[in-house]
C-alpha cells in the first residue's frame, strides 16, 4: 500500500533503513566545496559486511565510502543523540534510527539485514530511477522531515 493506512499492508518494506547524511544531522558533509565536493569525480563504495567477512554468512553492515582526489572518505557519523555512533546501516542503528524519528520498523518486522542478505543470494539486480514523493515532497532526502520537528 502506498497510503498511509496502507503503508505496511504489502510484502515490501516502504521505508527500508537508510543513511543519508543530511538527514542525520551533518550538513556539511554532501555538496558543493562541502566534505564530499559535489562539484568534483567522486566513487562512492558500498560494502556489505557480513558476520565473518565471508559471503557465506549472515549480512550484518553496510558501510559507504567516497573516494575523491585519490583520498578515501568514511560516511560521515550521524549527529543526533543515541544515533551519533552509527555512520553505518546495522540493525542496532535501524532500530535506533526508527526511534529517533517515530517511525515504523518494518525493516525489522521483515527481517533486518539477514532477511536482505538471503535476498541477495537468490540474486538481485541494481535498479535505479528518478521520481517523487508526493506524500512528502522527497523532503526526507535533503531536507527538514518531518516539517514539525525540531
Amino acid at each position: 500500500g502506498s497510503t498511509t493506512a496502507t503503508r505496511y499492508d504489502g510484502y515490501c518494506d516502504e521505508d527500508g533503513c537508510d543513511f543519508n547524511s543530511y538527514r542525520m544531522g551533518n550538513t556539511t558533509f554532501y555538496g558543493p566545496s562541502l566534505t564530499i565536493d559535489t562539484t568534483k569525480l567522486f566513487t562512492v563504495v558500498t560494502q556489505f559486511i557480513t558476520s565473518d567477512g565471508t559471503s557465506a554468512c549472515d549480512l550484518t553492515e553496510i558501510k559507504r565510502l567516497y573516494v575523491q582526489d585519490g583520498v578515501i572518505f568514511e560516511n560521515s557519523y550521524a549527529t543526533f543523540e543515541g544515533v551519533d555512533t552509527y555512520n553505518s546501516i546495522t540493525d542496532d542503528f535501524c532500530a535506533a534510527q526508527k526511534t529517533l524519528f517515530g517511525d515504523t520498523n518494518e525493516f525489522a518486522t521483515l527481517g533486518g539485514l539477514t532477511a536482505m542478505g538471503e535476498a541477495f543470494e537468490r540474486g538481485m539486480v541494481l535498479v535505479m530511477s528518478l521520481w517523487d514523493d508526493y506524500a512528502v515532497d522527497m523532503l526526507w532526502l535533503d531536507s527538514v522531515y518531518p516539517t514539525t520537528a525540531d
